[in-house]
């Protein structure tokens, strides 16, 4: 009698145990399609295609830049970037330095003399 009791309690636990199993699984199904909806919307609404920043079309590289403009004479960092602008090479970042000092310290074909940059020799 106390198994069939025991037996009676567990059905009706694992009942009671599926049925709120089943009624997780709908709400989290309706949040996920909320999210994925959201997410749609949201990723085309961020930067309208007018906003997007496209790359500069420069007739030589940054690293050629800076050797065109170093050849006479090593330059500063800040020199340097003015004569690259004066050069009509464009920069489509908001802090033109941070690129110029990649290509500074990445480019084996210009060394730095002390602070001042120049055509490794």
């Amino acid at each position: 009698m106390a198994t069939t009791l025991s037996i009676e309690k567990f059905v009706n636990m694992r009942a009671e145990l599926l049925k709120e199993k089943s009624a997780l699984e709908s709400r989290l199904a309706r949040v996920t399609a909320a999210l994925e909806s959201t997410a749609t919307k949201t990723a085309s609404q961020t930067a309208p295609a007018s906003r997007r920043r496209t790359r500069a079309r420069n007739k030589m590289s940054l690293p050629d830049a800076v050797l065109q403009v170093t050849r006479a004479k090593p330059l500063t960092r800040q020199e340097i970037l003015a004569a690259i602008v004066d050069l009509g090479y464009k920069f489509t970042t908001k802090k033109p330095l941070n690129s110029l000092n990649t290509a500074l310290y990445s480019c084996k074909a210009i060394k730095n003399y002390g602070g001042k940059f120049g055509p490794a020799k």
